[in-house]
């Protein structure tokens, strides 16, 4: 059985880690090595995780002092990989049984260069049936052009390093963007993907993504958000040859300017400069998100978002 590298940065996690070393002691899979990088917490996640490396062989521990990036210390983790095939946990996440099995055995099955699954996006205490979210699970394969255009249009899946399996052999120099501070998970998986000519998704929705509060993705509007927009500039700019990913990367762009407008908005953040930048971006792309059929039925609605944003 092959070893994979699961990589997990932890900061103040102490509510959420043991359920999440739990998921992944039980996996079905079992040749698994977890590197854990504690941030500097200043709570008891590390005390918490240092039980279990007592208790389990296969856990490896490391410190470092907080930097307030997360992608400096994903990039310090990239550095800690020792097996053919990697993948990146959240502390705060957790998994199903067959997780880490379903994307090895998609990987091989279909013979491709990284293998992706579902997730579910919840709050800490809700409770969902895995065999209903999983009843209607198929398997897509993709070439990369298929691939980068569903990812860049938020479609089957996103940008996220998490619900992906990668093989250490296409990391070479790819690494974070330090940066970004919204978005740098979409900056690295273009970059590693771009590498990559096959592809297969299982839709089963095995990864359960924890919405809490004080995460980045709930926490007030702040300038660093805007940081989203620069991974997209980049993009566009690597793409810019070519007509289809052009498309997806510029209409999801419009779709992010929406949604900072939108924090700016919920946050009262008092910049006009800024809400005069964003709606612009938006007004130019409404065409773009009309014209790309990727986008899932939500991100339609644009559109009419964008005539609301009007009033803010």
């Amino acid at each position: 059985m092959e070893t994979i590298d699961i990589l997990i940065p932890v900061y103040n996690c102490e509510k959420f880690i043991e359920k999440c070393l739990d998921s992944l002691l039980s996996q079905t899979y079992k040749a698994l090595r977890i590197v854990i990088v504690d941030d500097g917490s200043t709570d008891k996640s590390a005390i918490l995780v240092k039980n279990y490396q007592k208790k389990h062989q296969n856990i490896e521990i490391y410190h470092k002092n907080n930097e307030n990036s997360i992608s400096k210390t994903r990039n310090y983790l990239l550095t800690k990989i020792e097996s053919k095939y990697f993948t990146f946990f959240d502390a705060d996440d957790w998994a199903e049984d067959n997780y880490i099995e379903t994307l090895y055995n998609t990987m091989k099955h279909f013979d491709v260069d990284m293998s992706l699954c579902g997730k579910v996006r919840h709050k800490e205490n809700k409770y969902f049936s895995s065999k209903k979210l999983n009843a209607n699970s198929k398997v897509f394969v993709f070439n990369k052009q298929d691939a980068l255009a569903e990812m860049l249009s938020s479609n089957l899946y996103n940008g996220t390093v998490y619900c992906k399996l990668f093989k250490t052999k296409f990391l070479g120099k790819t690494k974070f963007d330090e940066n970004i501070h919204y978005g740098e998970d979409l900056d690295f998986c273009f970059s590693f993907m771009n590498k990559c000519e096959s592809f297969a998704l299982a839709t089963n929705k095995l990864y359960h993504y924890i919405v809490r509060k004080g995460s980045i993705v709930t926490s007030k509007f702040n300038t660093k958000k805007l940081s989203c927009l620069d991974c997209y500039d980049k993009i566009i700019s690597d793409v810019k040859q070519n007509p289809v990913l052009l498309l997806c990367a510029k209409s999801m762009q419009g779709l992010i300017a929406i949604e900072l407008l939108y924090y700016t908005f919920r946050d009262k953040f008092k910049d006009k400069q800024l809400k005069k930048k964003l709606k612009k971006m938006i007004k130019d792309s409404v065409p773009l998100i009309r014209k790309n059929k990727r986008l899932c039925k939500i991100n339609k609605k644009a559109p009419l978002v964008w005539w609301l944003t009007k009033f803010m």
